[in-house]
C-alpha cells in the first residue's frame, strides 16, 4: 500500500482542501489572495500555462501530524513526511551559504521527526540564471547545497536525493522535501553523465542531485521520484529547438524508467507529471508528443520558469508508480 498519493486539482475544487487531516501537503502556483499559515500550505509563484487554475495535493493514507521544527513545516504519517522551508535573501551574494542553512534545517527537522533519509527536493528561487560577484546564481546554489550534502551524508554519491532547481520571479529561496523512515535507490540514467560528476566547466561544485529515486513501500509497491530532467546527453545541453529538446528529454525520461524498471516486479507508469517551460508554447502538441513517446497521458502540469542552463528550453519532471494487484 502506497502511504500517499500526489494529485492535481482545481483550485475551487481544492478551497477546503486543508480541512481534510490527510492532506500532507497543499501546493499553489500563484499566491492566495489572504495568507495561509497552515504548515501544509506552499507556495511555488510560476505562472500556469493554458489558462487553469490548479493546486497540488499531497493527500496521506493515514491522518497526518503537523507541525514547524528548526523553521521548517512539515506533516507526516508513519512512512513520510513533507517539509517546506523558505528563507528570504539578506544580501544579493548570499544564496550559497543560505543554500547550505536550508539544507542543514531541512535535515536537522527530518532527523529530529525519525525520517533521516531525503527521497526527493524541490528548489526554486529568482534569477537562476544572473550572474552575482562573477558566478551565476545557480552555480553558487550548488556550491551551497553541496557543502550541506556533504556534511550531511556519510555515503555522499550514492545516497543523494532527486531534485530539480527552477528559477522564479518572486523572492526568496524556497525549498519542498519529502523524507522517509527509510532509504530509496539512487537511479542514474545510462545516456547521462551523473550530475555530481559534472567536469568544472558547469561551475566550481557540481549538482548534487541523482536522476531519479526508486522507493519500495512493501514488496509489490513502487514510486520513483524523477528529478527535472532536460536535452542533456553526457553532460552537455543538446539542440536550440523545442520540439528536438523535448524529444531529447522524453529519450531520457524512457532511459530513465528502464532503469528502474530493471528493479521493480511490476512496470513503472508515469503517473503525474510537471513541464516547466521558458515561454508561453502550444500545449497541445507538447501533450500529444509527451503521451506518444511515453505511452501514458498521465496528468501533467505545465508552468512558466526558468531553467538551470540558459540555453534550455524545458525541463520534465515528476513521478512513476508500479503496483501489483
Amino acid at each position: 500500500m502506497f502511504p500517499f498519493q500526489v494529485v492535481y486539482r482545481d483550485e475551487t475544487q481544492a478551497a477546503r482542501a486543508l480541512d481534510d487531516e490527510r492532506v500532507l501537503a497543499l501546493i499553489r502556483f500563484r499566491e492566495p489572495a489572504a495568507p495561509l499559515i497552515d504548515p501544509r500550505s506552499g507556495v511555488i509563484p510560476l505562472p500556469e500555462l493554458g489558462g487553469s487554475s490548479t493546486v497540488e495535493v499531497w493527500l496521506s493514507a493515514r491522518p497526518v501530524r503537523v507541525g514547524v521544527t528548526h523553521g521548517v513545516s512539515h506533516a507526516g504519517n508513519d512512512a513520510v513526511l513533507f517539509l517546506q522551508c523558505r528563507l528570504d535573501e539578506y544580501a544579493p551574494d548570499a544564496l550559497q551559504p543560505l543554500t547550505a542553512m536550508a539544507y542543514r534545517r531541512l535535515f536537522a527537522a527530518a532527523r529530529e521527526l525519525g525520517y533521516p533519509h531525503l527521497l526527493r527536493v524541490w528548489n526554486y528561487f529568482p534569477a537562476i540564471n544572473r550572474e552575482c560577484g562573477g558566478l551565476e546564481r545557480y552555480r553558487a546554489f550548488c556550491a551551497g547545497r553541496h557543502q550541506a550534502l556533504v556534511a550531511e551524508l556519510t555515503e555522499f554519491e550514492t545516497h543523494l536525493p532527486a531534485a530539480c532547481a527552477i528559477g522564479t520571479d518572486e523572492p526568496g529561496l524556497r525549498l519542498y522535501a519529502l523524507a522517509g523512515r527509510t532509504a530509496g535507490i539512487q537511479i542514474e540514467n545510462p545516456r547521462q553523465t551523473s550530475a555530481f560528476h559534472y567536469p568544472r566547466q558547469y561551475g566550481p561544485r557540481s549538482p548534487s542531485f541523482s536522476r531519479a529515486v526508486l522507493k519500495a513501500w512493501g514488496e509489490r509497491h513502487h514510486h520513483l521520484y524523477i528529478s527535472g530532467t532536460a536535452s542533456i546527453v553526457g553532460h552537455a545541453s543538446q539542440h536550440v529547438d523545442l520540439m528536438a529538446q523535448l524529444d531529447e528529454t522524453l529519450f531520457n525520461l524512457r532511459a530513465l524508467l528502464a532503469q528502474a524498471n530493471r528493479l521493480t516486479p511490476e512496470p513503472l507508469r508515469p503517473a503525474l507529471l510537471k513541464v516547466y517551460c521558458r515561454s508561453d508554447l502550444d500545449l497541445a502538441a507538447l501533450r500529444q508528443r509527451i503521451v506518444q513517446a511515453l505511452d501514458a497521458d498521465p496528468p501533467t502540469l505545465f508552468l512558466q520558469a526558468d531553467i538551470c542552463r540558459r540555453e534550455l528550453l524545458i525541463e520534465i519532471e515528476g513521478l512513476a508508480v508500479g503496483s501489483a494487484s
